[in-house]
């Protein structure tokens, strides 16, 4: 017997399912089995995934494939021994197949913990085999990232304070144990104890779509993700120019990032979309170009400061360096902004205590400041949210209302234009 492997779809532009051609004693069958790949990570030749950096998880998913076709080979023989050396006819042969595999999926998901499912959620989203469901598109580094921080997190818990966290016993309870374990130990923001208890109920939901959950605790609206609002800076049009006329001639390096942040800042576009702008983003007037986190396709026309800084650099933007080193530089540069040496008061919740602290604006400059900057001046100037939104690419006005940080009097000064 001989097992092949092929994709549905080798074209397709992401994930396609993977069937097995099977031939045995003159019979050849198709046989659909449970995994799925991205085209370009398979390699045609040798029936198997690439061993590829891009591709991490090849060594285990390679593996898998062979467990299957071991598990395929086995069933022939078993059925042979169980059937008097006759063979199966293909129609016999993927019933044969089918209860094979429903049993083992069966055995899995009965076995499967909820920190090995997680662990596995994460190899999925790094591997690209898992995709975002809204937009077909992988995981955002970032969000891994966050994922990475949430388990750690989990298995500390279990760990120091010895209790079991699985699905059965994630309810009120471990909620409760969980929060105060972040607040009173990991002493953490409000904000991010909402984002772990945001993932946590993801992977549930995952799990539960797979049959793999069965305890609904976790939809209570007592399991609720935490969330308070944190005032944030933005930079007015003044600000703007200011940091646009500073003099950075000296300090070449200081000069790409203040020009890139700019750009960021009459764009709305996040760091990770406006570090990779290239020219064939810059179409007839306009910016073209498809979202990293989202993956959907938005358009913005060209700022003259943004056109002004493509004819700088010969039709290019500066080369970006990471957002850390970005932030870095982007304090060091607002140092020398005379009407960012103001006072900025923000008052939060972290372990368990209202803190308040005070920074010169300058301080809390960083590229996400380009984004709410780029939101907030535009509903100054009285553009329609709606025309905003589909700039910045927030589904939602709640959404999109986190990033505009208008004090009551600018409020008060935007409805006395409207009247006169």
């Amino acid at each position: 017997m001989e097992v092949y492997y092929y994709l549905k779809r080798p074209s397709a532009p992401d994930q396609t399912s993977i069937y097995a051609r099977i031939c045995y004693e003159g019979n050849k069958m198709k046989y659909y089995i449970s995994e799925s790949i991205n085209p370009k990570f398979w390699n045609s030749e040798t029936h198997r995934a690439k061993e590829s950096q891009k591709f991490k998880e090849y060594p285990e998913f390679n593996a898998r494939l062979e467990h299957i076709a071991v598990t395929i080979k086995s069933a022939f023989r078993r059925y042979k021994t169980d059937n008097e050396g006759f063979s199966p006819t293909v129609v016999q042969f993927k019933e044969v197949l089918d209860e094979e595999f429903k049993a083992k999926r069966s055995t899995n998901q009965k076995n499967k913990t909820f920190i090995g499912f997680f662990d596995e959620f994460i190899a999925q989203s790094q591997s690209g085999t898992r995709l975002n469901v809204k937009s077909g598109k992988p995981i955002n580094p970032g969000t891994i990232k966050n994922y990475l921080t949430v388990i750690k997190n989990v298995k500390d818990f279990a760990a120091k304070k010895n209790k079991r966290v699985d699905f059965s016993n994630i309810d009120l309870e471990f909620y409760n144990d969980f929060v105060d374990y972040l607040i009173k130990e990991k002493k953490l923001s409000t904000n991010y104890i909402g984002k772990n208890i945001q993932i946590i109920k993801s992977v549930l939901n995952e799990a539960t779509e797979r049959g793999i959950n069965k305890n609904l605790a976790y939809k209570s609206k007592r399991f609720v993700n935490l969330t308070e609002k944190v005032d944030s800076i933005y930079l007015t049009t003044d600000e703007m120019q200011e940091i646009l006329e500073l003099d950075l001639s000296i300090k070449p390096s200081l000069e790409r990032v203040r020009d890139l942040f700019l750009v960021g800042c009459y764009t709305g576009l996040r760091f990770s979309d406006f570090s990779i702008l290239e020219p064939k983003n810059f179409k007839g007037g306009m910016i073209e170009i498809t979202q990293t986190k989202t993956g959907d396709s938005i358009m913005i026309p060209i700022h003259p400061v943004v056109h002004s800084i493509l004819n700088k650099y010969d039709g290019k933007l500066p080369v970006a360096i990471s957002n850390q080193k970005t932030n870095n530089h982007l304090k060091e540069i607002g140092e020398l902004v005379k009407s960012l040496q103001v006072r900025f008061d923000k008052t939060y919740t972290k372990a368990g205590m209202l803190i308040h602290k005070s920074f010169y604006k300058w301080e809390l400059l960083t590229t996400h400041t380009a984004r709410r900057s780029f939101a907030t001046n535009q509903f100054l100037e009285g553009v329609p949210s709606i025309t905003i939104m589909a700039i910045t690419g927030h589904r939602t006005e709640k959404s999109f209302m986190k990033y505009i940080k208008v004090t009551p009097r600018e409020h008060a000064i935007l409805l006395q234009g409207h009247w006169m």
